[in-house]
């Protein structure tokens, strides 16, 4: 067998250990190339600051709302329902922030931020009439 003098032993294994620590304080090297975070920050306000500005001529629009449309009311003397963009709504109820003031047999009346909003059936709706059938149970 071949055989290492002490010292030979003891410094590969030194020399191991070194390695083995030198790697990992490696990773935590930064670039020592790399500018410092500072002086980039102060880089890119002066890189900026030559750019123009832009404004927007736009005219900002406020979000439309959506027409509201009356389908149908169900009309009697002990109730009154209108159905507003397929819900039913009877007097105080609230559509779209709209609040419905008053359902007549055609038209339907709703108020939304102060303004009256006065919805109504189409002619061909209108015109039909619903004549209650007795039957003969």
């Amino acid at each position: 067998m071949f055989k290492l003098p002490h010292q030979i032993g003891l410094t590969i294994v030194l020399s191991c250990l070194v390695l083995q620590i030198g790697v990992g304080q490696a990773a935590e090297i930064k670039d020592p190339m790399q500018p410092p975070e500072y002086a980039l920050k102060k880089f890119r306000q002066a890189k900026n600051k030559n750019k123009p500005t832009v404004v927007s001529t736009k005219k900002v629009n406020k979000p439309q709302t959506k027409p509201l449309k009356l389908t149908s009311i169900l009309y009697s003397p002990t109730r009154k329902i209108a159905i507003i963009d397929d819900q039913m709504l009877g007097i105080g109820g609230t559509i779209n922030g709209a609040r419905v003031v008053k359902i007549n047999k055609h038209s339907a009346r709703l108020v939304r931020k102060g303004k009256v909003i006065n919805l109504r059936l189409p002619d061909d709706l209108s015109a039909i009439k619903k004549i209650p059938v007795e039957s003969e149970i």
